[in-house]
């Protein structure tokens, strides 16, 4: 099962020594699963199946195609002892029972790169993910039982528990994030994107255990506490919940950043980038589609410096054309124009010139979703698009480039 190398020959015994598996679920009372939302919701439900929201924690057994490493020779672990697969996007982090609980295993997969990078090599036993990860990564979490309802971040996880709304079917039964102020609900996205412990369970969870959408997030999460060195950017010593949303905006502005960190687990987008940056549209689209970013110029049959992806495939964006959703391509590596007030109170920023201000946020360009044709169009007036589409189409095909 296990094959000892290098400097972690004791990882042999210690994977063969897991018992019974902890159950998971039922987790938390009220909540039914993002199945049960598919039933009413089924767009919305496709949608959010694609995002990495619903591909945050899988279960290996059930569906062994989500481990996505090829080459384990040169790990000191094998494929057989993966239990649960983190992440689908940047990188690809494992779980392996041991001792009646779960660790993420000390290498993780590179998703961009494809190789192997270390992972917690000396401490990686000292953070059970029950404790450290199972909040944020799992939906209906029970920090009684250390349980929980639904692997990943289902429906409920910002919408609430939802066996109230199924029985009565009343819009009323259901948090609809659209609906609360907007300080509440950017709270939802906070109780997991900004540091802190939790306060009703003596401090031991990394995140705001028993917090449900639409409540008071200061219920439940430590007051802001002085960041680490280098983030003057965004820490202005108010130590209040402004603190708590500028860390939130500031992370929000590394969303197309090369290097992007996690407080409990490092930087989530791999340990090999050396330099921060903000990555170009078609860099960002090519963290997905990794074989058409490849060979772009044959793809799309122009210049990749005067046309990018979003171009031809322009992001839908929600209602208004001001915000950018999770649960599609709704994005334009951009947002609304942030005025000061966003994070000050109009008095405290009237006249001042304020620095460190780096967030990436700008206007949204096309407020609209086009098909190919109409985005074509746009450029290429008095043409006939959909007969050179059909052209280009079936030069993909022969050319294998689609």
């Amino acid at each position: 099962m296990f094959r000892p190398r290098g400097i972690l020959p004791v990882l042999a015994v210690l994977l063969c020594a897991g018992g019974t598996a902890l159950a998971f679920g039922p987790g938390a009372k009220g909540y039914v699963g993002s199945d049960r939302c598919k039933e009413c919701h089924e767009e919305i439900y496709t949608q959010w199946r694609m995002t990495p929201h619903a591909n945050m924690l899988r279960d290996a057994g059930k569906d062994p195609g989500a481990v996505a490493a090829k080459d384990f020779s040169g790990v000191p672990f094998t494929r057989g002892d993966i239990r649960w697969v983190i992440g689908s996007h940047w990188i690809q982090k494992y779980l392996t029972f041991i001792d009646n609980d779960y660790f993420v295993l000390p290498k993780y997969w590179n998703l961009v790169s494809g190789e192997w990078e270390p992972y917690s090599i000396f401490n990686w036993r000292q953070q059970p993910y029950t404790v450290f990860c199972d909040g944020c990564h799992t939906t209906g979490f029970d920090p009684a039982t250390k349980s929980f309802h639904e692997p990943s971040i289902g429906c409920e996880a910002c919408h609430g528990p939802g066996e109230k709304h199924l029985a009565s079917n009343a819009a009323a039964d259901i948090v609809n994030p659209a609906k609360l102020t907007k300080v509440r609900r950017d709270m939802i996205c906070e109780a997991c994107h900004t540091d802190g412990k939790d306060t009703r369970y003596g401090g031991q969870f990394p995140f705001p255990a028993g917090y449900r959408p639409g409540e008071d997030l200061g219920r439940y999460f430590t007051d802001f506490f002085a960041p680490k060195p280098k983030s003057k950017k965004w820490y202005w010593g108010t130590m209040d919940y402004r603190e708590r949303h500028r860390m939130f905006l500031y992370w929000q502005s590394k969303f197309y950043s090369t290097a992007r960190a996690c407080d409990v687990c490092g930087f989530d987008r791999g340990v090999s980038v050396k330099t921060d940056r903000q990555m170009s549209k078609d860099e960002y689209c090519g963290t997905c589609h990794q074989r058409i970013y490849r060979v772009s110029s044959l793809h799309s049959r122009h210049d990749p410096q005067s046309v990018q992806c979003v171009d031809c495939h322009t992001p839908q964006v929600t209602d208004g054309g001001k915000r950018y959703s999770i649960h599609d391509h709704k994005f334009d590596f951009s947002g609304p124009e942030m005025p000061c007030a966003e994070c000050h109170e109009e008095k405290d920023v009237a006249g001042k010139k304020a620095e460190n201000h780096d967030f990436h946020f700008t206007r949204i360009k096309l407020g609209k979703t086009l098909t190919i044709e109409q985005a074509c169009a746009r450029c290429h007036k008095g043409k006939d698009v959909k007969a050179t589409l059909e052209e280009w189409k079936s030069v993909q095909v022969k050319g294998k480039g689609k």
